[in-house]
C-alpha cells in the first residue's frame, strides 16, 4: 500500500489546526489505497496547537527556529510517504480540493 505524508507547518494555529486535519478526506484516501500520516511541524507555538494536533493523531515535530520554509524542509526530511502533500494550518488553501476529482 502506498503511503501519503501530509506536512503542515504550524505556529499558534489552535483555532484551525483541528479543522484542517478533520477536513482531510481520510475515507477517500483509504478507499483509493493510501496509508496516510500527518506531520505538524511546529515553530514554537505557545497556544494549544500542539495539543490539538496530537489529539487528531498528527505526529508533531518541533523546530527551534521559526520559518515556513524551514518547517517544510524538516517535514520533508521526516516524512515516510511515497507522496508528500503540503497544507496550510490556517486554512488559506482548502485541502478538500486536492482530492475533489475522486
Amino acid at each position: 500500500m502506498p503511503k501519503l505524508s501530509i506536512v503542515i507547518p504550524t505556529l499558534n494555529e489552535e483555532k484551525t489546526i483541528g479543522k484542517v486535519i478533520d477536513a482531510i478526506p481520510w475515507d477517500i484516501l483509504r478507499k483509493i489505497g493510501y496509508e496516510t500520516e500527518v506531520l505538524a511541524v511546529d515553530g514554537g507555538s505557545y497556544d494549544r496547537t500542539v495539543e490539538i494536533a496530537l489529539k487528531k493523531s498528527a505526529r508533531v515535530l518541533t523546530v527551534r527556529k521559526r520559518g515556513y520554509g524551514l518547517a517544510y524542509l524538516v517535514g520533508f526530511k521526516f516524512a515516510k510517504g511515497d507522496i508528500i502533500v503540503t497544507l496550510d494550518a490556517d486554512m488559506t488553501y482548502p485541502q478538500t480540493k486536492f482530492l475533489s476529482y475522486y
